[in-house]
């Protein structure tokens, strides 16, 4: 039996990345950025690793949906505003253009003969 490799696409979600203006935010909430960070449960060098990616070269860049929540919900208590909104004003998400990666598969399509 010869299984046929079929090119398909893995599309992963677009990277999240926190807004410019996020430092400012967080400062006239009434909050350093490290106890930002420590309310929100996250360390501090993870909030500086999104912050300046540059300066972090082993980071992949961006941050995955459940640190993007955990932002806002604690940004949107800080400022009494829900956190929804709160994510609409420091989060914003960018599609990578790397993401879409061709994969080979190894399994037959439906309809494939193996011989």
């Amino acid at each position: 039996m010869v299984l046929k490799p079929k090119a398909s696409r893995v599309v992963k979600q677009p990277r999240l990345y926190l807004t410019q203006q996020f430092p400012d935010l967080v400062a006239q909430a009434g909050l350093s950025l490290r106890a930002f960070a420590r309310r929100a449960g996250l360390s501090f060098s993870t909030i500086m690793g999104l912050l300046h990616p540059e300066l972090h070269p082993g980071r992949r860049g961006g941050m995955q949906r459940r640190t993007a929540w955990l932002i806002a919900k604690t940004y949107g208590e800080l400022t009494t505003i829900d956190a929804q909104a709160a994510f609409r004003l420091l989060i914003v998400e960018h599609a990578d253009a790397a993401s879409e990666q061709p994969r080979t598969s190894t399994f037959p399509e439906p309809g494939d003969q193996c011989a």
